[in-house]
């Protein structure tokens, strides 16, 4: 008996949350001690963990938004079967790959588990997509949504393994950037970047504002110099970092006194941000905007804070308020909810109840 995970390439760099997440999955299972046989899908680069079937899928390494090219392969391969007990995806819902997976279910009949690590925009329907015979969500958010369309979903929340930065490389940044509130997401409209600029505003000089926001869509590069436009007009040249795609994103979170993410459109990103998550392992705790999914765990105001998205004031002195003393805290946190042992305990309970383990 085998499990099939369905991802992106389960292979670094690790730039996508559903293959990070389904990463997080694999390790907790393996550290278990009793994991299920696992096969997944790689491209170019095997995923770096003993013990697992890697079949050799993709094309190449994968992209954010893949085309049929690299996507025909994990159809074609949904249609036949290579022994597996059961099948795990990890998408965001999409018609299209939903209908080829229904289909595929039709043919091959094991039981079926889907993770939704992101939901389409507000105003579009989610159960005609679906085809699992479990639907999994990472937030309490994502599970009140689904079931406004009748749909049951159950939440297991995501995890993330521990960044692996020496303390060179978090003193390096330190000396590049300064001291520096870090913004990892993305610039456009809702994602938070303004709102995180205005706070930088209200909060004293030398604290300085990285924003790291790797590029996906065209529209990326006009929005960035829209950004650099705000930051100019409100004084802020000589306190903000831009940065695109970088290769030290560990050490640029472990560096960091705070996350500042006051996003309130997450459409096609993770509910709970698994760069927040990472931060808390490392110690580092977050802003958010009081309408994001993970402003539910309310549980650690030493870790996390929200605050509405449009309100500086309380922006600034939510940051404020976690710029010292927090670091225990976060760890605290991630300790609590978010280690691959945990998530992987509730799968591992899952498959056995559907028989695939």
């Amino acid at each position: 008996m085998s499990i099939l995970l369905v991802t992106k390439p389960l292979a670094p760099p690790w730039h996508d949350s559903s293959s990070g997440l389904a990463r997080s999955l694999v390790a907790g299972l393996l550290e278990r001690g009793d994991a299920p046989a696992l096969r997944v899908l790689v491209g170019d680069r095997p995923s770096g963990f003993a013990g697992l079937t890697e079949e050799v899928i993709y094309p190449s390494g994968g992209s954010f938004a893949p085309g049929m090219r690299q996507n025909l392969p994990v159809l074609l391969r949904l249609f036949r079967s290579r022994g597996e007990s059961g099948r795990h995806f990890f998408f965001a819902p999409n018609r299209r790959s939903g209908a080829a997976a229904r289909l595929a279910a039709l043919i091959q009949k094991v039981p079926v588990v889907h993770t939704l690590c992101s939901l389409p925009a507000p105003g579009r329907t989610i159960a005609p997509s679906l085809f699992a015979d479990r639907h999994i969500v990472v937030s309490a958010w994502a599970q009140r949504r689904l079931e406004q369309e009748g749909v049951e979903a159950e939440v297991i929340e995501p995890a993330v393994l521990p960044l692996q930065a020496n303390e060179a490389a978090i003193a390096d940044c330190r000396c590049q950037f300064g001291d520096y509130i870090l913004f990892a997401g993305d610039l456009r409209p809702g994602g938070g970047a303004s709102e995180a600029l205005q706070v930088l505003k209200r909060l004293p000089a030398p604290l300085r504002l990285v924003i790291a926001a790797r590029p996906k869509t065209a529209a990326d590069t006009a929005r960035r110099e829209a950004l650099v436009a705000e930051v100019e007009a409100l004084g802020l040249s000589e306190r903000v970092t831009f940065l695109g795609r970088v290769d030290f994103i560990a050490a640029l979170v472990c560096a960091a006194r705070l996350q500042l993410l006051p996003a309130t459109d997450l459409t096609a990103k993770m509910d709970l941000p698994m760069v927040l998550l990472e931060g808390f392992a490392a110690g580092v705790p977050a802003v958010v905007a009081s309408t994001a999914p993970i402003a539910e765990i309310s549980d650690y105001p030493g870790a996390l804070l929200a605050a509405p998205a449009d309100d500086f004031s309380a922006l600034t002195a939510a940051s404020s308020a976690l710029l010292d003393g927090a670091k225990e805290a976060a760890i605290t946190l991630y300790a609590a909810r978010f280690t691959p042992a945990l998530m992987a305990a509730r799968y591992a309970a899952l498959y056995r109840s559907l028989g695939m383990a």
